[in-house]
Formats: C-alpha cells, sequence, structure tokens
C-alpha cells in the first residue's frame, strides 16, 4: 500500500503512536512500512505534502523509537534529503540538534548520525573539539576509526587541535587505525599550512618511524608521510633546502627493496616528487657500489650513500611492472634536476625499452620526451638502433610516443639521419594505419635537419620521378612520405638548395594526404600555395610554337610517337608578347590564362585560389599518358590505385568561383572514364569468361558508355584540339564494346562509332593535322567494313587498341560545365502531393540549368515503378536569364496517374544528344535523341486524395 493513498488522518495517527512509544508504534515501522516510504521517497509523482509528512514522520521516529530501527530512519533521512533537496537543510538541522544527546558515551549510533550529516551536507561539517576529541578518544574501535578515516575530508577539525590527536593515533595497536591517522596526516599536510618548523619534523620523523611498522598498509601511507611532510621541512629554510633534500631522498631509497610491492611503487612515486637532490646522490641512485668522488665526499654523502646505492637500478630490475613503471615516473622529475644525471639515467631507460610490459615501455618512451623538451636528451649513436627498433613496436602506443621524441630529434650526423628516415619508411609499410603520424613525423624531421635533406634530395628527386613515370613500382604511401620530408625542409629556410622543383610539383598531387604533416604551420590552402610558388622556379630547355596558332601545347603530338624519356623531359615555350619564356610540363601555373591572347590576360584573372586549383587539375590531366603503358603491361591495379588517388585528391577541392568547379567537374568525369577503361581493358585482355565476369564487364560497358556522352554533351567551350582528344577517348569505349565477340547489337554501336570517327576526321581536315596511329587504323577498318561492321573482327579491334594512347591534355580557361539543379518544394514522404487517379497531377518544380543555351532541347523526364516513362518539354525562352544561368519554377503535368493510394515519381533534367543521332527514341511526344541527364533523381511522393 502507498503512503500516499493513505489518509492524512493514518500519518497523523501514525506520528501520535510513535511520540508515546506504544507498541503499536514499533509493530508499524516494520521493515515493509520501511519498503512503502522509500518507495514514496524515490517516486517522483509524490505530492509534496506526502513527503513532508513522511519526513515528519521520520523526524519523530528518530525520537521516539527504539535505537535499533535508527539506521533505517536515518538512512531513509538521508535519501528523503538526497531526492528532495529542500528538506536537506531541515534535515541537517534536525539531526545537529540531536547530536549532543548521543556524546556520553560516543557509541555506534553517534557514527551513523554524523555519517547521515556527513552524507546530506554538501560541504564538510564541522565537529567541536569536545565531540572530535571524545569520540577519537572512545572505547570502541569502529568508532574511532570512522573519526579518523573522515577528519579532514568529510569532517573538519581545527589543524591545531586534529595534529596532536593524529599524532597520538598513529601509535594505535589497531594497523586500519595507524594507516587511517597517517593518510589524514597526509591531507592535513596538503590543506594545512604549519608555521613552527618542530611540527613539521616531528611529524616526518614519526613517519620514518613507521617505515619499519610491520603492517604493509601502513608502510605504504608512512612513505607517503615521509615525501610530503619531509619537502615541507626542506623548504623551511633555503639554506637547508638541499640537506634536507638530501635526508629524505636517502629516507625513501632506503625502501626501495621493501618486501610489499606497493610499498615500492609509493616509494618511487614519492621520488618522482623530489625538487632537488645533490648531483653526487642521484648519481649513486645508478650505482649498486659506492661511489668513489674525484672530489672529497661530505659528510651527508658518506652517511646516506649506502642508503641511495642503486636504487634506480633496484626499481627497473624488479619484478612487477608496475614498480617498474614507476621508476620510469619519478625519472621522469629526476633528469631534470642535473644533465648529468639524464645522460647516465638514459642507459637505464634504454635497457627499459626491452620490457615486456608495454605500460612500462610506454612510460620510458614519455620520460625521454620529457627530457627532451627540457634539452637534457643526448642519444648517442650506440642507443640510437635500440630507440629506432622501437619505432616498429607491436604497441601502438609505444610507437606514437616514440615518434613525439623523433620530432625534437636534432641528430647529430647524416648517417642517424637516413637511418631514422628509412625506420619510418618502413613503419609506413607495417603500420599503414600511422600514416598520418608518420607523415607529422617526417615533415618535423625535414624541418630540423634540412642539411641533410638536401644531402639526399637528388636521391629523393630521382626515386619519386621514376615512379611518377612509370618506371618503377608505384608506392604512393612511400612516394607521399618522401615528397613531406622533401618540401619540409625549406619551411625553416626560403631557399630550396638542391631539391628539385618538380618535387614540390609532385606533392601538390599528394595535398589531401600530406596537408596533415603541415597542420601546426599552415593550412591546406596555404600548403597549395606554398608548393605552387616552390614549383615555379623551374627553368628547361625551349621548344618554340609559333604566336597565335591557339592550340594546347601539351596535346600537339600524339604521345605514341614520342619515347618515354624525351616525352618526360620535352618542354614548350609560350610567347606571352615580350618573349620566349620556358615551361614545364611539370609547371603548368597560370597556363589557362597565358594561352590567351596578351591583352586578354588581365579580363580573365581569377583569385589566386581558383589559379592555383586550375594548375592542380592541370597538372593531374597532364600526367594520364605516363601511365598508360603500366595499362598495357598489365599493371592494372597499380593504375587504378593512382587513378582513385587523383579522383580523391579532385573531390576534396574547394573552389572561389565556378570557372574551377566546372575544371574539376570535366577533370572528374575524365578520370572516372579514364578509370572504366582501365577496368575493361583489363577484363578483355584476361580473357575473363565467367557468368560474374561477364556480368559485370557488361555493367562497366554500359556505365563506359553513358558517361562517354555525358563527357561530350555535358561540357562546351573546347578548342579543336581538346575535341579531337575527347572524340579520341569517345572512339575507344565504342572500340573496347567492339572487342567482344559475342556483343549484340554490333551494328547500333558501329554506326555510332562511325559518326564519331566522321566528327572527328573533319576536325583533323580543318586543322590540317595527322590522325593517331589509332584512328587511323579505325578508319581504315570502317572504310573496309561492309554490312555496318558485320564483317570486322573482333581482332582487327583488338589491333586497333594496341594503337591507342590518351593525348595529353590541359583543359582550358573557357570551359563550362551543362548542369542543372532540381527542387520540389514542401514535399516528403510525411507531405506527399495530392493526385487523384485519372487526372493530371501537378509536380512543382524549382529548376535552375546552367550554361546551356536556347537552341538546345531540355527534358523533364518522369518515371514511376512500372517502367512507364513521360517527357515534358522544357521552353529555355521562357527561362529566367542571368549570365549563363536559367532559372524556372514551373508546374509539371503528370498524366498518368495510377490507380493506387500513393506512389512515386523519380524526376530529373535531360538534354538531348544531338551529336550522334543514330535512330530516334520517341516518335512521338518525346525526345528525338536519347537524353543526358543533367541532374541526379528526386524522388517525388504522391498520395490519393480522391
Amino acid at each position: 500500500m502507498f503512503l500516499h493513498a493513505m489518509p492524512f488522518s493514518v500519518i497523523y495517527s501514525l506520528n501520535q503512536r510513535i511520540k508515546n512509544n506504544t507498541p503499536e508504534s514499533i509493530r508499524l515501522i516494520s521493515m515493509q512500512t520501511f519498503t512503502s516510504m522509500m518507495n514514496e521517497i524515490l517516486n517522483p509523482s509524490t505530492p509534496k505534502s506526502t513527503v513532508s509528512s513522511i519526513f515528519k514522520t521520520l523526524i519523530h521516529s528518530l525520537l521516539h523509537s527504539p535505537e535499533s530501527h535508527h539506521s533505517q530512519i536515518l538512512k531513509l533521512i538521508t535519501d528523503l534529503s538526497s531526492h528532495h533537496p529542500s528538506l536537506a537543510q531541515l534535515a541537517l538541522d534536525s539531526l545537529q540538534s540531536m547530536l549532543p544527546q548521543l556524546t556520553d558515551p560516543p557509541s555506534q549510533l553517534t557514527i551513523e548520525y554524523l555519517d547521515a550529516l556527513v552524507n546530506i551536507s554538501e560541504r564538510p561539517v564541522e565537529v567541536d573539539d569536545s565531540l572530535f576529541t571524545s569520540i577519537c578518544l572512545a572505547a570502541s574501535f569502529p568508532v574511532r576509526l570512522w573519526m579518523v578515516r573522515n577528519s579532514g575530508c568529510r569532517v573538519m577539525v581545527r589543524p591545531k587541535l586534529l595534529y596532536p590527536v593524529l599524532m597520538g593515533m598513529t601509535k594505535e595497536p589497531y594497523p586500519c587505525v595507524r594507516e587511517e591517522s597517517l593518510e589524514a596526516l597526509v591531507r592535513l599536510g596538503e590543506c594545512a599550512v604549519f608555521e613552527e618548523v618542530s611540527l613539521v619534523k616531528g611529524c616526518y620523523e614519526r613517519g620514518v618511524q613507521l617505515l619499519s611498522d610491520n603492517e604493509d598498509c601502513v608502510r605504504i601511507s608512512a612513505v607517503r608521510v615521509v615525501a610530503l611532510w619531509g619537502l615541507m621541512l626542506a623548504s623551511f629554510n633555503v639554506d637547508m633546502k638541499t640537506y634536507w633534500s638530501n635526508e629524505v631522498f636517502a629516507m625513501l631509497c632506503s625502501v626501495v627493496r621493501d618486501m610489499n610491492m606497493k610499498v615500492r611503487v609509493e616509494v618511487f612515486n614519492g621520488l618522482g616528487k623530489m625538487e632537488i637532490v645533490s648531483k653526487e646522490l642521484l648519481m649513486q641512485s645508478l650505482s649498486k657500489r659506492v661511489l668513489v668522488l674525484d672530489q672529497s665526499p661530505t659528510e651527508q654523502f658518506v652517511l646516506l650513500a649506502s642508503n641511495v646505492a642503486g636504487a634506480l637500478v633496484h626499481g627497473v630490475e624488479d619484478e612487477f611492472f608496475e614498480v617498474r613503471k614507476s621508476v620510469c615516473q619519478s625519472l621522469r622529475a629526476l633528469t631534470v634536476l642535473s644533465v648529468e644525471f639524464a645522460h647516465a639515467a638514459l642507459n637505464l631507460l634504454m635497457d627499459v625499452l626491452n620490457d615486456y610490459k608495454v605500460e612500462v615501455r610506454f612510460q620510458a618512451l614519455e620520460t625521454m620526451h620529457h627530457m627532451a623538451i627540457n634539452h637534457c636528451l643526448e642519444l648517442q649513436e650506440n642507443y640510437m638502433h635500440k630507440f629506432l627498433d622501437v619505432l616498429e613496436d607491436n604497441s601502438s602506443e609505444v610507437r606514437f610516443s616514440a615518434r613525439k621524441i623523433v620530432r625534437l630529434m636534432k641528430l647529430r650526423n647524416h648517417l642517424l639521419f637516413k637511418s631514422t628516415m628509412d625506420v619510418l619508411l618502413k613503419n609506413l609499410d607495417s603500420y599503414p594505419q600511422d600514416e598520418a603520424d608518420i607523415f607529422s613525423v617526417l615533415s618535423h624531421l625535414g624541418r630540423n635537419h634540412k642539411q641533410f635533406v638536401d644531402l639526399i634530395a637528388n636521391e629523393i628527386a630521382d626515386e619519386v620521378t621514376a615512379s611518377f613515370e612509370g618506371n618503377r613500382e608505384f608506392n604512393s604511401a612511400r612516394m607521399a612520405a618522401l615528397l613531406v620530408l622533401s618540401i619540409s625542409a625549406p619551411f625553416l629556410n626560403a631557399d630550396v638548395g638542391p631539391i628539385p622543383p618538380v618535387i614540390f610539383s609532385f606533392a601538390a598531387t599528394f595535398l589531401s594526404r600530406i596537408c596533415c604533416a603541415f597542420s601546426d604551420v599552415m593550412n591546406r590552402d596555404t600548403l597549395l600555395e606554398y608548393l605552387i610558388q616552390k614549383s615555379s622556379s623551374m627553368v628547361q630547355p625551349e621548344v618554340n610554337i609559333s604566336n597565335g596558332e591557339g592550340q594546347n601545347p601539351l596535346a600537339k603530338d600524339d604521345v605514341q610517337n614520342v619515347a618515354g624519356n624525351e616525352m618526360i623531359h620535352s618542354e614548350i615555350t609560350i610567347n606571352n608578347g615580350e618573349g620566349q619564356l620556358p615551361l614545364s610540363k611539370y609547371n603548368v601555373q597560370n597556363v589557362a590564362l597565358e594561352m590567351k591572347p596578351p591583352n586578354d590576360v588581365g579580363q580573365h584573372k581569377q583569385p589566386v585560389h581558383d589559379s592555383v586549383v586550375l594548375t592542380y587539375i592541370n597538372y593531374i590531366l597532364v600526367k594520364l599518358p605516363n601511365i598508360w603503358p603500366k595499362v598495357q603491361s598489365y599493371s592494372a591495379n597499380e593504375v587504378l590505385c593512382s587513378l582513385r588517388h587523383w579522383k580523391e585528391e579532385l573531390t576534396s577541392l574547394t573552389f572561389d568561383s565556378s570557372a574551377p568547379a566546372d575544371a574539376s567537374a570535366f577533370a572528374l568525369l575524365y578520370l572516372k572514364i579514364i578509370k572504366l577503361v582501365v577496368e575493361v581493358w583489363d577484363h578483355l585482355v584476361r580473357k575473363t569468361e565467367v557468368v560474374s565476369g561477364t556480368v559485370e564487364l557488361e555493367d562497366k560497358l554500359e556505365k563506359l558508355d553513358r558517361r562517354a556522352k555525358e563527357l561530350m554533351n555535358r561540357f562546351v567551350g573546347f578548342s579543336a584540339e581538346e575535341e579531337i582528344s575527347v572524340l579520341e577517348l569517345i572512339l575507344l569505349t565504342y572500340t573496347l564494346r567492339l572487342c567482344r565477340a559475342e556483343i549484340c547489337s554490333r551494328n547500333f554501336i558501329f554506326k555510332r562509332m562511325t559518326i564519331i570517327y566522321l566528327r572527328t576526321e573533319s576536325f583533323l581536315k580543318l586543322r590540317s593535322d595527322v590522325a593517331s596511329g589509332f584512328v587511323a587504323e579505325l578508319g581504315n577498318l570502317i572504310r573496309e567494313s561492309s554490312n555496318g561492321g558485320a564483317s570486322c573482327s573482333s581482332l582487327a579491334f583488338d589491333n586497333c587498341l594496341k594503337l591507342f594512347s590518351p593525348k595529353r591534355l590541359m583543359i582550358p580557361e573557357g570551359i563550362r560545365h551543362r548542369r542543372a539543379e532540381l527542387s520540389i518544394p514542401n514535399n516528403c514522404p510525411d507531405y506527399p502531393l495530392p493526385f487523384a487517379p485519372g487526372l493530371t497531377a501537378s509536380i512543382p518544380c524549382d529548376i535552375t540549368i546552367h550554361n546551356i543555351s536556347s537552341n538546345c532541347r531540355a527534358w523533364v523526364r518522369m518515371c514511376i515503378n512500372d517502367g512507364f516513362t513521360q517527357h515534358v518539354y522544357l521552353d529555355l525562352q521562357s527561362f529566367e536569364v542571368s549570365g549563363e544561368v536559367r532559372k524556372i519554377s514551373y508546374a509539371v503535368p503528370y498524366y498518368r496517374t495510377p490507380e493506387v493510394d500513393s506512389f512515386n515519381l523519380k524526376v530529373c533534367i535531360g538534354l538531348e544528344s544531338l551529336f550522334e543521332n543514330v535512330t530516334p527514341v520517341q516518335a512521338h511526344g518525346g525526345p528525338k535523341c536519347e537524353l543526358v541527364l543533367l541532374c541526379e533523381e528526386k524522388i517525388v511522393y504522391l498520395s490519393r486524395v480522391l
């Protein structure tokens, strides 16, 4: 039965019975009654009046019920105060008023009242001197123990009274009372200020006496007292500080061989708190033999040396890892006290690096890192090999801690630098998950050792260049690491020295991957500008191009006609009106601007960030021909890895204007097509015939076909040279399809390829250019074929493929991306549009299209799940025009509403593909040619209203 369901008269009657101390009242305060009260107290919906009545009942019960019930009643009052803070102060006042009645003599009940008081109060409870003294002198051991355990933390007593009482209780026969007395002295020393040195010295000496106590728990607390009060004693007199510090240090060292592990741990924790120790004693702690000093030893050293001898050595040799870990922590503080000691202690720490416990190795490295921060870490050559082994530790914590030290290192010679670099590179292969941290370490290593980076700059440049050119295996992680090391060297010194500028250009292609290595000094955009600036100092031999030709110099010759090394080192010059300026294929900065006539450069200048982005995009594209030999040599996986990396880099770029955004969209689509080409090529070369492989190949061919159409239809502003490069790529996609002997609709694919070939041929004739070997051979096949290409074998198309190599392509500044933005306002699954079956539904659309002229044919395509598709023509003349952007809010009609309660439509914007009009898609009421989609499909939710 819940108490708040009782009539108030029942509660009142209960109070009266308790006051009268009747047998019936004792019966009522039963376990069941206590449980009911607890339920009401914990129930948040209990009325305040009921809670107040319960509180009064409990207070009355303390006055009139037997003492055997008080423990449970006090527990209820404590819980009630916790859940109903408004009654807490009233409870405190009530209990404090009852306390004096329970102190003559103090008993367990007194302690229970005090315990309830400290649990209810938010602050420590103050007790008067007489109550404290009477409890500490009580005959009951648990009563004394409670007061000692809580004094100085939960119970506040005057320090001048607390000190002598605690000192006396350290002589208690009960070990736990002695232990708690010592712990209370530690708390007292941390919060109180003593002006009398005799009091501090007395407490210190009492702690020293108890270091030899028979009980482990007492010795542990005694060590804490000696460490704390000993340092307090040393601080009283500046002239005696060293003397007393040495005394405390020696006293603690005398206990390092205690039989209890926890005592030994506490000893080394205490040693780690030392603020000053003489160098002689510190050095003695590292030697088990008493040292023979060069100078006459002090009297104190002679007395203390035997206690100190080998203390730290015993610690690191301890069988318990907790002790060894504590030694390393103490060395963290002690090594700062003396540089000579720090150098000697390093030998001890190097041995600890072989410890089988991760926690110990980690703490040793943290100590070494602290030493490095305080400029007292000096790793000699004989230590370096052991330290470098730690960089390959199985524990990630240990590796990260070791690398923190490498960040601060100042290595003395080139060999140590080279060894460190090699281990970090090996780390990269063993623990790829640590890549970001390793790059950061290499960055600091390069900044701190520019002179050593300069010595290996050419070696690094040769390796990186060979990998990028495809002359050796491409390990992207290793390349990125070498680039980080190289480009970090000039950070603190603007002079790049012997580091080739091409290194900075290579680094730009790894921007997203390596920017984390420099996050402490610059952000990503600043790093990109830094790389472009450093790469712009390259000077190369010149190959002249006539002024005014207006052609893309990086796509002038067919790559297959140029040998690998000649292609890598071939250069061009651009006439800017003031003379011939050399330009490497790696130095593509501002190429897009320089391709304009001199008087137009100022008009087309973009913000710095945009020009940097365009440079970066062009740099990626001009490298594509270099990877093609690997495709032909069956190294598709390596090429796909590079393409994936470049794609991720492009995806992560941000733009200040639409120009680089359009260029980036083109480059991304171009890379996707190349990636699909490589995958299909590899599939065809390996002749995979399993069903799953055939289905996968067909899917990739479909995707390749779709993206090739997008490349041709969704971008405008190409020059004839760039358009030829794009057309060749599209011809390649059709050739790959025709290489399959079992391909369906061969005639249809052949017709489409013929149209693209004729277009390519017309551009070549217009420019008086010679067709590449691939285009020429394909033209021969087309001219010699009959029956729509049916007479051409797959082998003939295979031979054409062997002649293909992608053009070196740079994006012209005038390129524009055709795209659309479609939104359906106020539509979601929770708020569908209304429709009536059989009647036309209105779909409100906000449409924005970019870079599409009014003579293009755009459509809204709407698809339903049953496969039916409806097209609605968009009259571009009716759009609001703002530059290259057209906008309209248009209610698109959907005629074929089904007899269902709800359905979804997939809506998107498409553009007719006019350049390869082979067969019409729809004869009536729809697009005449295949649509190229300009945006992602939007789902429209409709719900029946009739």
